[in-house]
């Protein structure tokens, strides 16, 4: 079921399946979010939860034991309870069922809020461990934003923008989708990395050093479009195509994909979130149209 929210300067959408957030628009009804498209990538906005990215050999290994695992984890596909809405936020709700204790043997509750204050969104997550001991997770969002008048033939679609460090650290991301201990730099020019056909032939640019708080979206003439802050470790950087596509995707993540051929337990990942039995875990990132 779809969702909707409209205040003075913002109106979203949002799907109870997976809690995703389907629209986010200003109040002159220009659309930011990227409304889908196989030809480039179906989704919008999953939720990456218990675990962005892949996971080694599609398994999450806790306790000496295997779970399958997809990639990005199961939140993204799972309906969600909406459990309150008023005035300029709604609330939704996941616990687990007898499907998810067969990939992450945990007992949990996951909560996401949207929240409209001004022309910014807030998301906030809540984690809640239901079980007697501790449980490990990691959690991440993969919001994609347009880029206006998308023309495969230009040289440049738009530009990230961000002066929390001259250049990003980027850990190399195999065809496979596992990460790989070599770290390549990807120079900034004044806080500025233009989005070409080709800025994405790495797949996908995963800076871990936690520098990053802020990232600015902007079209091909500079004009800025939206802003996303957070306090996360890693940042990921993706578009498909190489970066040939009318959209970009600035994702925040507490956690990151699996090295090759690293078959690590799920408590030993870098950036692993460790929450202690009945204890809660929260969170929030800001999208604010510009």
């Amino acid at each position: 079921m779809i969702y909707e929210i409209k205040a003075d300067r913002l109106s979203i959408k949002v799907s109870s399946k997976g809690a995703e957030l389907q629209s986010m628009k200003r109040q002159d009804g220009t659309e930011l979010l990227w409304q889908g498209d196989a030809k480039y990538w179906d989704g919008q906005s999953p939720l990456l939860f218990p675990f962005p990215g892949k996971s080694w050999d599609n398994k999450l290994r806790i306790d000496g034991a295997e779970y399958t695992m997809p990639k990005h984890g199961f939140a993204s596909n799972m309906e969600f309870e909406m459990t309150q809405q008023e005035g300029n936020s709604i609330t939704f709700r996941l616990t687990d069922t007898k499907e998810t204790y067969e990939m992450y043997p945990y007992h949990f509750v996951l909560e996401v809020t949207y929240t409209i204050v001004g022309s910014s969104l807030n998301v906030s997550w809540k984690v809640t461990n239901r079980n007697t001991g501790m449980m490990y997770f990691m959690i991440g969002a993969h919001p994609a934003f347009n880029l206006p008048d998308f023309r495969a033939k230009d040289k440049i679609h738009g530009y990230i923008c961000t002066m929390d460090a001259p250049d990003m650290q980027s850990n190399v991301v195999l065809p496979d989708g596992y990460c790989h201990d070599e770290v390549e730099t990807v120079v900034l020019e004044d806080g500025l990395l233009p989005i070409t056909n080709t800025t994405f032939d790495c797949d996908t640019i995963l800076d871990q050093t936690g520098r990053f708080r802020e990232v600015i979206l902007t079209g091909k003439h500079k004009e800025p479009l939206v802003r996303v802050n957070f306090h996360m470790p890693v940042l990921a950087i993706w578009a498909p195509n190489g970066g040939n596509a009318p959209f970009v995707c600035i994702e925040p993540w507490h956690g990151i994909c699996d090295r090759f051929n690293d078959p690590r337990e799920l408590k030993d990942r870098n950036h692993i979130i460790s929450l202690t039995a009945g204890d809660t875990w929260s969170h929030t990132y800001t999208i604010t149209a510009i």
